[in-house]
């Protein structure tokens, strides 16, 4: 995307919905630049008043420079409140918008993402972005109102001289353009090592345990050391990108201030021009420099803020391809049956699944065992559809999963994974989630279902206790217990337990299995098993290799098979009572 179209969309999308903002900054960066251009006026009048001898004249000149500086101080602040509030309303609203737009994205779309990266999105990005849009602000009007300004009085003043000075400046258009488009370049690069660096310090910091373990502390510390000195080669060359223009400025103002001096004395001496022209033509020199200059620095810095806009647009602009069908009819589950008929299914050109078939009746529990990589996880997926089937169909009461919407289906399942996922917010919160609205008599019925309520009575602000991130200031198994809970608020008709029970101490399982029981009744489950009590007590067993089912039966009559099944029994499950 061009640079226009970049800023065109972020002019559309974001900056003119807050119309109000910019009708009380623009004003107020006129005032800035009208004040800082009546210093050239103001000298032109003084030194006329001295040459002239004009005492009353010259007394007001120091009432004049005190309210423009005045004047133009009160603008100053006010343009940097206000545009501070506007650049970080539209901020907020790209962070809202690309976490939206994330939080709704294709499962497999977060899933081939670092989160690191991702979160660089919404502070590397961003911090960028708002640095271009304060300091655009400031640039496209006041100071461009300020070098117009400077330079219409200079022309007023003496307008061969003028032009003498725009052609000084001139030589340093290319220049700044090549400066301009190596920075954008620079920061493209610099945004994506940001993005690695942050994933880099998540999975370190988030594997301590193992880190400590295993002694791969300085392992770590080399490999973050590698990174931070990557950031900072590209830092130095973001530095030096913008060193470039100030001081090819600086060399080009003073070129300009030795052709004014030249061409002045001679058209003073010849009397084409007078000392208070000459004198009003320097001080509007002094106030376009700095005007000038801004713009020149300006142009690099929005370059980087092009470069970061451009990731975030492309981020905003992905399609989802895991979305409602037109005409998607809200699930009613009628029965819960659910069907796999001739499922296949592909991460990129690596099969998962070929055509893999089954059902499984309300009331059924179906064990689906298998090494790692079989498929189990991958048909958990493809029932709330956080994947499509390549191949076949995945069915609920006979209707496609693909055809109904994916509010109603996944509306309709209840997930407790291994790894309970819990955020930081309090306990009853963190149940709650399996149901909007839910009274705080579910929530303590819920949590007595999954033999929560206990623990939870004993912690220091029992169901207003915050768990901590991801859950951490409590234990494995009450953490699995809470998330169960979740589950048997959410009283959906399908259940989809991987392996639920299995961070439990004995008693809390025996108690969490008898609940299961009951909610199971009339319930459609499927399970992934690790443990050889969940494989028993299954009605069905699936024994997946390959993304194939290889074996259907129970436990008994797959052990006496001797094939595949047997073979985890002796070598897993056993290990695993």
């Amino acid at each position: 995307m061009t640079a226009n179209a970049l800023l065109a969309r972020l002019w559309r999308g974001y900056v003119s919905r807050y119309a109000g903002d910019l009708l009380l900054l623009a004003p107020v960066l006129a005032v800035v630049a009208l004040a800082a251009v009546s210093y050239a006026a103001i000298l032109k009048f003084t030194i006329d008043s001295i040459q002239a001898g004009d005492l009353a004249a010259i007394t007001l000149v120091p009432v004049a420079v005190v309210a423009a500086t005045v004047v133009r101080a009160i603008a100053i602040y006010l343009q940097a409140v206000l545009s501070q509030t506007l650049a970080l309303k539209v901020l907020r609203d790209l962070q809202r918008d690309m976490f939206a737009k994330i939080t709704n994205a294709d499962f497999a779309r977060i899933a081939r993402e670092d989160g690191g990266r991702l979160v660089s999105r919404f502070t590397n990005d961003i911090t960028v972005i708002g640095e271009g849009l304060v300091r655009g602000g400031q640039v496209a009007i006041r100071d461009s109102l300020t070098l117009i300004g400077a330079v219409g009085s200079m022309f007023y003043y003496d307008w061969a001289l003028t032009l003498i000075v725009l052609g000084v400046f001139a030589v340093a258009g290319k220049p700044l353009q090549m400066v301009a488009q190596r920075a954008r370049r620079t920061t493209e690069a610099a945004q994506v090592q940001i993005g690695a660096l942050t994933a880099l310090l998540s999975e370190s910091i988030g594997a301590a345990r193992v880190v400590k373990t295993y002694g791969l502390e300085q392992r770590e510390v080399g490999r973050a050391g590698e990174a931070f000195e990557e950031r900072r080669k590209l830092a130095v060359r973001l530095a030096r990108n913008r060193a470039r223009s100030e001081p090819l400025m600086e060399v080009l103002g003073g070129a300009a201030l030795a052709a004014v001096l030249y061409f002045a004395g001679v058209r003073i001496a010849t009397g084409a021009m007078t000392l208070g022209d000459l004198i009003a033509i320097i001080g509007a020199i002094g106030v376009a420099t700095p005007a000038a200059r801004a713009i020149s620095s300006f142009n690099t810095v929005l370059n980087e803020g092009l470069a970061a806009l451009g990731r975030i647009f492309g981020l905003l602009d992905e399609p989802a391809h895991v979305v409602d069908k037109p005409g998607a009819k809200p699930l009613h589950i009628e029965r819960g049956r659910v069907a796999f008929e001739n499922v296949s299914f592909s991460y990129g050109d690596s099969a998962a699944l070929t055509e893999v078939s089954f059902s499984v009746e309300p009331g059924e529990t179906v064990a689906l065992v298998g090494p790692s990589g079989a498929g189990k996880s991958t048909i958990f997926n493809l029932l709330p559809r956080l994947y499509d089937v390549t191949g076949g169909s995945v069915r609920i009461d006979g209707h496609d999963v693909r055809s109904v919407t994916l509010a109603s289906l996944r509306a309709s399942i209840a997930l407790v994974a291994q790894e309970a996922a819990l955020f930081n917010d309090t306990v009853a919160a963190n149940i709650a989630l399996g149901k909007a609205g839910a009274s705080r008599a579910e929530i303590e019925a819920a949590a007595r279902a999954a033999a929560a309520h206990d623990f939870i009575g004993a912690l220091p602000e029992g169901y207003e206790t915050l768990v901590g991130e991801r859950g951490g200031k409590l234990s494995g198994g009450e953490r699995q217990r809470i998330a169960l809970a979740r589950a048997f608020l959410r009283d959906a008709p399908i259940l989809l337990l991987d392996e639920a029970t299995s961070a439990l101490d004995a008693e809390s399982e025996r108690q969490v299995q008898d609940a299961l029981k009951r909610l199971s009744h009339g319930r459609t489950v499927l399970v992934i098993a690790h443990r050889l009590a969940t494989v028993r007590e299954a009605d069905r067993i699936l024994a997946l290799e390959g993304g194939r089912i290889v074996e259907v039966g129970k436990h008994d009559e797959l052990v006496a098979k001797n094939g595949l099944y047997a073979r985890l029994s002796r070598l897993q499950f056993q290990h695993a009572q």
